[in-house]
């Protein structure tokens, strides 16, 4: 189904993540009131995309205009929810020095004007550093304003491909840009990141006449971005410690100023924190000592960050002895750029997924001429992407250009040298259908959320028959043409769901089908076909989560999969190592449609 008719499933799909999120919002501050209008608003949602997608699948045309009008009456819904809190504008002291990055500490004297040379860096003296650390390390947040964090993070991770496009040929970090988008506009890609005001013309507010050069209106936003942290001098750091970090967030808003002068911590920086109380400018020059911020400060928005694993905290050490400095870094998750927020944490601890480790390291730097089994996969992941090259573990010219290709398509500039976001690109597919889940009522419901996970990824063979990462993902990290892997799909797809729920896998894993129906007569988990004649009689004997295996003889069964939905004649299954044919060495795995003769059933449970 092409991109452009599925764009309605996707604008309700975004719907639905804003609106379990106010939810969540609501239900930490104890609002009941916005939490039932929000839940009626996500039931609302969620029968819309079931209608929508039936319309699309069946070819209904001429009911899309009637889901058209009802989705432009929820998208009104959804705009006029404050959904993590309204962008409060970030005004500055008009009184701001050029040199503002200059000052020296927060008990120095206000820096005195002066010419600012063209090739100054700016470098975050070592006061200031100790003051970040201090009010970092002892820094506290409630779960209100933690809950606004999260919120405003995760939306953040969803850009990441435009802060990284904004920063691309410098040091800084893609998530750095981001903050700075939320505390200077909202997220809001139709603003400037300079200060909020319109693309449609250059900044009116400080700094004024931004971008100097515009190619015609309305300005790119990664365009003016670009010139926003040229403007900064961020484009000239190397240093992206913690204290440095929070200076040059520090310095965006103005160091030597109001705050300074009164002793507030900045609530561009702590605004949710037990650091700041209150004082902000609410016009450019305008301060009111009384008045308090509404913002999620940027150190907080760092935090979430780090919470969502979106980025980490390393601690490095340099020096030796009396001379040794500890220094917090932090560092983007290179999985970020998948822009998918559960895969930012898969557990991959259990004996089940040990082995996919090496699916998803990272193969490092390569580029043509290499050779080994880090090329092969990057070729795999090329050609299951779309942009085939052989999988000969030798890093040619086709390989190199499937990969700019590939690059290029993902907004990334053309590269040669694979680099480690570019691997999670690739990898998507697999991080995304590892993701974990909320959990469900029962094992059965889970079991068929994550196959469902597995199958929306359409796991594929690739590089010979039963190969590739996901055979070998399903296989315990075997593969090649004896591996039929349906069995290992499904043992898999078990494995993932007790991980989310916690809870112990209800029988022995087993790749091969004539073991799974052994198990289960043991076991009294087995139905056959015999008990299963009449459409009353499937009903009350097999549920969704439960699995069937097709009858090759009295004494072998040559395929398993899922049961999803059952039917008076027929069930829907989720089933691998199939095909649109029922195949049970095929190449994919998929969503499809069975009859019942000839199939018995297994529960899980």
């Amino acid at each position: 189904m092409p991109n452009d008719v599925l764009e309605p499933i996707k604008v309700i799909d975004q719907m639905i993540v804003d609106t379990s999120e106010a939810m969540k919002l609501a239900e930490a501050k104890g609002d009941d009131e916005a939490y039932q209008k929000l839940d009626r608003l996500f039931d609302d949602l969620l029968a819309t995309r079931d209608e929508v997608l039936a319309g699309l699948l069946a070819g209904i045309a001429g009911k899309m205009t009637d889901y058209s009008k009802r989705l432009e009456a929820l998208t009104a819904r959804v705009k006029a929810w404050p959904f993590g809190g309204t962008h409060e504008r970030q005004y500055r002291d008009k009184d701001l020095p050029d040199n503002d990055f200059e000052d020296t500490g927060p008990d120095a004297p206000l820096v005195t004007p002066a010419p600012v040379k063209a090739d100054a860096t700016p470098v975050v003296s070592a006061e200031w550093s100790e003051n970040y650390q201090t009010l970092w390390d002892t820094m506290e947040v409630s779960d209100d304003w933690a809950s606004k964090a999260t919120y405003i993070a995760k939306k953040i991770v969803t850009g990441q491909s435009k802060y990284a496009a904004a920063v691309a040929g410098t040091q800084i970090p893609w998530w750095f840009v981001g903050v700075a988008h939320s505390m200077e506009s909202g997220l809001d890609f139709t603003t400037h990141l300079y200060n909020g005001d319109p693309l449609t013309d250059r900044t009116v507010h400080h700094p004024p006449g931004r971008p100097a050069v515009i190619q015609g209106l309305p300005i790119d936003w990664i365009y003016s971005a670009k010139d926003s942290l040229r403007y900064e001098r961020l484009d000239k750091v190397t240093d992206w410690s913690l204290p440095s970090v929070l200076f040059h967030w520090h310095r965006y808003n103005g160091i030597s100023n109001e705050y300074k002068r009164r002793h507030i911590p900045t609530p561009y920086l702590w605004s949710g924190t037990q650091h700041y109380v209150k004082g902000r400018y609410t016009s450019d020059h305008e301060f009111n000592p009384q008045s308090v911020s509404k913002q999620v400060g940027a150190a907080v928005l760092l935090r979430a960050l780090i919470d969502l694993n979106a980025v980490d905290l390393v601690t490095n050490k340099t020096g030796t002895g009396k001379k040794a400095v500890v220094v917090q870094n932090p560092v983007g998750n290179p999985a970020a750029a998948v822009q998918h927020i559960p895969s930012l944490a898969i557990d991959l601890s259990g004996a089940p997924f040990k082995h996919i480790a090496a699916e998803l390291d990272y193969p490092g730097d390569l580029k043509q001429g290499a050779k080994g089994k880090g090329v092969e996969r990057v070729q795999e992941w090329l050609s299951l992407q779309g942009f085939a090259t052989p999988v000969d573990g030798d890093f040619g010219a086709s390989t190199e250009t499937q990969l700019q290709r590939f690059s290029a398509k993902n907004g990334r500039a053309d590269i040669a040298v694979l680099d480690e976001e570019i691997w999670a690109l690739l990898t998507a597919p697999l991080r995304k259908a590892l993701a974990p889940l909320p959990k469900t009522p029962s094992l059965e419901a889970h079991v068929i959320k994550v196959a469902r996970q597995h199958i929306e990824q359409r796991p594929t063979e690739v590089g010979g028959a039963n190969s590739g990462p996901w055979v070998r993902t399903y296989m315990g990290g075997a593969d090649g043409s004896p591996q039929l892997w349906c069995a290992g799909f499904i043992s898999f797809v078990i494995d993932q769901a007790v991980r989310d729920l916690g809870v112990k896998i209800p029988f022995k894993r087993q790749v091969g089908v004539d073991n799974l129906v052994e198990d289960a007569k043991k076991d009294g988990r087995f139905v056959a076909e015999g008990e299963v004649k009449s459409p009353l009689l499937r009903q009350s004997k097999i549920k969704p989560g439960d699995l069937f295996v097709v009858q090759g003889d009295a004494s072998d069964w040559t395929h398993a999969g899922f049961v999803e939905v059952v039917m008076a004649e027929t069930f829907d299954t989720f089933e691998g190592n199939s095909n649109n044919d029922g195949s049970s060495n095929g190449t994919v795995a998929l969503e499809r449609n069975r009859s019942y003769p000839k199939k018995d059933f297994i529960r899980i449970l």
